[in-house]
């Protein structure tokens, strides 16, 4: 038994080394992926500061956002190498974004990036229908 998957042609380099499982525990059933190129290549330690944070940025900080159905998008890195940001989906009026942002999103990419003086929001928070909390 299988089952057919249509994969755009530019994610190929992704999916490679991929394995699709399906996993029986009792009358439990868990569907499993393991894609060991999924994050892509990481950026080198001499590549531009926008590219390493939006590796980040997708590849680890996106993914903790999910869990609340949110996400955030890197609007720019201006020359004080502040980090603007910009939430969306449950993040996006959520009455936990500011902690999020500072205790979660800024601490991360200021550990990872020394350079970065600040991580700001320039998200309009008064749109609150898809809001997580």
């Amino acid at each position: 038994m299988g089952f057919s998957a249509f994969i755009d042609e530019s994610n190929n380099q992704f999916l490679s080394d991929s394995h699709v499982a399906l996993k029986l525990d009792g009358t439990n059933k868990k569907l499993t992926i393991t894609a060991p190129n999924a994050k892509g290549e990481a950026p080198k330690d001499d590549a531009p500061l926008e590219e390493k944070v939006l590796f980040t940025i997708v590849t680890e900080v996106n993914p903790s956002l999910a869990s609340h159905g949110g996400f955030v998008d890197l609007v720019e890195i201006t020359k004080k190498k502040e980090v603007i940001l910009n939430f969306g989906g449950g993040c996006q009026g959520c009455s936990s974004v500011n902690m999020t942002l500072k205790d979660g999103v800024e601490k991360q990419l200021k550990g990872l990036y020394p350079e970065i003086s600040a991580v700001l929001d320039a998200t309009d928070h008064s749109h609150k229908e898809n809001a997580y909390m």
